[in-house]
């Protein structure tokens, strides 16, 4: 008894299920998945387009949605804030770092005013391992 019980939990069993219309499953059209495994560390395929770099001085703040927007589609930005007033710098640095945080970027600053912000899918090196003194 007990391992009739554990053989139909399994589909061990050799009788076919007759269901009446109570017992009809909810949706007959639904489609079954058979053994669909991908591994999660797969390697994406290289496509064939160029990595870039995009230059940018901001001149008010408004412009910090069209850097995030960048970044959303996986390009960098170099941006130079030369141009903008303290309060718009740090109001552009705040929102484009938390557009980097989202989407598990990196920030770096290169200059007083200029930062370099990357996607995830950049690696930045910071060139310290190259030089020898």
């Amino acid at each position: 008894m007990a391992f009739d019980k554990l053989a139909n939990f399994f589909g061990m069993n050799d009788e076919e299920d007759d269901y009446t219309a109570a017992e009809q499953p909810e949706n007959p059209n639904k489609e079954v998945r058979k053994n669909n495994v991908v591994s999660i560390n797969s390697p994406q395929p290289r496509t064939s387009q160029r990595s870039e770099i995009k230059v940018i001085e901001p001149r008010r703040y408004a412009d910090a949605k069209e850097i995030a927007k960048d970044l959303l589609n996986n390009r960098a930005v170099l941006v130079n804030l030369k141009n903008v007033s303290e309060e718009q710098m740090r109001r552009i640095t705040d929102f484009l770092t938390g557009t980097v945080f989202a989407i598990n970027g990196d920030i770096r600053r290169v200059d007083d005013h200029v930062f370099l912000y990357t996607p995830t899918n950049f690696e930045i090196d910071n060139g310290t391992d190259n030089f020898t003194e």
